[in-house]
């Protein structure tokens, strides 16, 4: 009988490990993180898109000032994102906005969260989009929000700042029951 040698063995199988994973590593990078990369960068408003792979998939993009976004509309923009990472990754995976933020639009942003909370917490949405737009001109900042049956899309402006946010909103459906 032939003793079986365990040296050789480890280091076939490390090997093999190594190969197998370096193989998925770049079918990832080339198959999927590439193309996807290269198609988000396409999409209207988009300055620079970082992907990085591994779980969940974290997908930066950065964003233009209002006029570069498709028709200076977020939610068409952000919508046009989300077609893109779902077509290649599916449905679970969000960008992450970066915009071009400073202390006075995070300031505003903040202030805004009360009435933009308490709109959608009571479902009224015109009259949480008439005090957020109204506080806005009061302080001199641009600003634009729209929903869709998702998301509150919220766009501010000053100068040469702006700041994007995708607030989730969810209806009362469901519960605990008794």
């Amino acid at each position: 009988m032939s003793r079986v040698r365990l040296v050789p063995i480890v280091l076939i199988a490390v090997l093999v490990l190594a190969v197998l994973f370096g193989g998925w590593q770049a079918y990832e990078h080339f198959n999927m993180v590439t193309p996807l990369k290269r198609d988000l960068q396409q999409v209207e408003g988009v300055q620079m898109v970082n992907v990085s792979s591994g779980n969940p998939e974290i997908i930066d993009v950065q964003l233009g000032p209002f006029s570069k976004l498709k028709n200076g509309d977020l939610q068409q923009t952000y919508n046009d994102l989300e077609n893109q990472i779902s077509a290649k990754l599916g449905a679970d995976v969000t960008p992450h906005l970066l915009d071009n933020r400073n202390k006075v639009l995070t300031q505003a942003m903040e202030s805004f969260n009360p009435a933009l909370l308490q709109g959608i917490d009571k479902s009224n949405y015109t009259t949480m989009i008439a005090q957020v737009t109204n506080e806005a001109k009061k302080q001199g900042i641009q600003c634009r929000i729209t929903m869709d049956r998702q998301y509150i899309y919220i766009q501010l402006a000053k100068g040469k700042y702006y700041l994007y946010t995708v607030m989730p909103y969810t209806t009362r459906q469901g519960g605990a029951a008794s």
